[in-house]
């Protein structure tokens, strides 16, 4: 209605209306509003190229991974004696902790994107340093090029992922992750055959000084993703104040996403350890020849490569956008309890090296493009700080944590049983399944 105030002025007055009580929307509904309110990543052309900018860093460190991981090991081997790469993985979760608190002590100095760069000439620079040290035999320098090169790594990765979650929409992180890790597996296999193609001609130390310069030259191209990103999705929503503060362990307790997560990536890291460990064994077993042994394995990774990129370009992209993500994170347990179920019943190479392939290849692919879309919506404590302690830490402390477990109760009790490596798993992948279950779905209120 109209009316006039004190100056004279004719104003409008809104015309109260009864009230209209709402019905609640069924939840694909609201889905289908999210995805309105989120325009897909063809809508928003600039983000697009900031994330392809990343993974293209990424895939350029990754490259340079695939290459020291192989010339550390050989490294590492030619200064010490094979007893003695258990006391180095001792020491992987150790540098861990180091690497994840300063890693976040730079994002509250530098920000995401100068932490990004730092980490990764950072990087190229302690490779260079240890390989010129173990060339130079000086004492200590194969130790920590094999130490770091364990760690590194997902330092990177997982800063990588952290600024593509802060990119995305949920219904982007559904279409394009599957793709972002076919492309990041091109540069693992081409790290790999370049490896084979130059090592006797460069020597090992020689292919970490390659590495070194591939993992530092991915940070002029990481520039231009933080140069084309949403800066207010890469902006810190609040300063750690403790040492606790570093690891986000508030959120971690608190957030039902966040722990749950943990628990996962405790139990599929312990599940792909006594996978890992019944292969070989039963594959010791079945091929005591060294030579054919290798050609096996060296078939069995290319064959593990190679599914696990047609899942990421056609599964991955399809399973996400039919079915909830916490169904596919629910399900996948208890695939590989099945597959290990039937190892405990025949402990024989094919069915035990059929679950190993399988934990892989969907480890490599479906796992790891459905678990990054939890990220998305969280806050940037969650997708950078807890993220890093989670799928850093956590990750590689677990794969250590358990070795030792399984190495002591082999001490106590003399050799272990070969099946009893597939029934841990089977239990494991129990109670990894019952962890997903009411975890909250991403980009649904709760």
């Amino acid at each position: 209605m109209l009316q006039w105030d004190q100056e004279d002025r004719c104003t409008a007055s809104p015309i109260p209306l009864p009230a209209r009580t709402k019905r609640p929307l069924p939840p694909r509904s609201i889905d289908r509003g999210r995805a309105l309110l989120e325009p897909p990543m063809t809508q928003r052309p600039r983000l697009l190229p900031a994330v392809m900018a990343i993974t293209a860093a990424a895939t350029l460190a990754l490259m340079g991974y695939e290459m020291v991981r192989s010339a550390a090991s050989s490294v590492f081997l030619a200064h010490h004696a094979a007893s003695r790469l258990p006391e180095a993985l001792m020491l992987v979760p150790l540098a861990m902790i180091a690497l994840t608190l300063t890693v976040s002590w730079l994002l509250r100095l530098l920000g995401p994107a100068r932490t990004y760069s730092a980490t990764l000439v950072a990087s190229g620079l302690v490779l260079a340093g240890a390989a010129v040290a173990a060339r130079q035999r000086i004492p200590g320098g194969a130790f920590l090029l094999y130490v770091f090169a364990q760690a590194y790594i997902v330092l990177i990765v997982e800063q990588s992922w952290a600024f593509i979650n802060s990119q995305f929409s949920t219904e982007d992180g559904k279409h394009w992750n599957g793709f972002i890790i076919a492309f990041s597996t091109v540069g693992s296999v081409l790290g790999g055959v370049l490896t084979g193609m130059l090592s006797e001609k460069l020597g090992s130390e020689g292919i970490v000084l390659a590495a070194a310069a591939l993992t530092a030259a991915a940070a002029l191209i990481s520039r231009r993703a933080f140069r084309l990103a949403r800066p207010e999705r890469t902006a810190a929503d609040r300063q750690p104040d403790r040492l606790a503060d570093h690891f986000a362990w508030d959120l971690l307790r608190a957030d039902p996403t966040l722990g749950r997560l943990a628990l996962m990536v405790v139990a599929s890291q312990s599940v792909s350890v006594l996978f890992d460990i019944a292969f070989h064994r039963s594959l010791q077993l079945a091929m005591p020849l060294q030579d054919p042994r290798t050609a096996f394995l060296g078939f069995f990774w290319g064959g593990v490569n190679a599914v696990a990129f047609l899942l990421q370009l056609g599964l991955c992209p399809w399973l996400l956008r039919r079915f909830p993500v916490r169904r596919i994170l629910a399900a996948i347990p208890l695939l590989y309890a099945a597959a290990a179920l039937a190892g405990v019943f025949l402990p024989l190479l094919p069915v035990l090296g059929a679950a190993f392939f399988l934990s892989k290849t969907v480890d490599y692919s479906v796992f790891r493009a459905a678990k990054e879309v939890l990220y998305i919506p969280l806050p940037f404590t969650a997708r950078y700080r807890a993220k890093l302690t989670i799928d850093a830490l956590i990750y590689r402390s677990t794969k250590g944590a358990a070795s030792v477990l399984l190495s002591l109760a082999a001490l106590a009790a003399g050799a272990l049983p070969l099946r009893l490596y597939p029934l841990l798993a089977t239990a494991l992948g129990g109670f990894w399944h019952g962890v997903t279950r009411n975890l909250p779905e991403p980009g649904m209120k709760t």
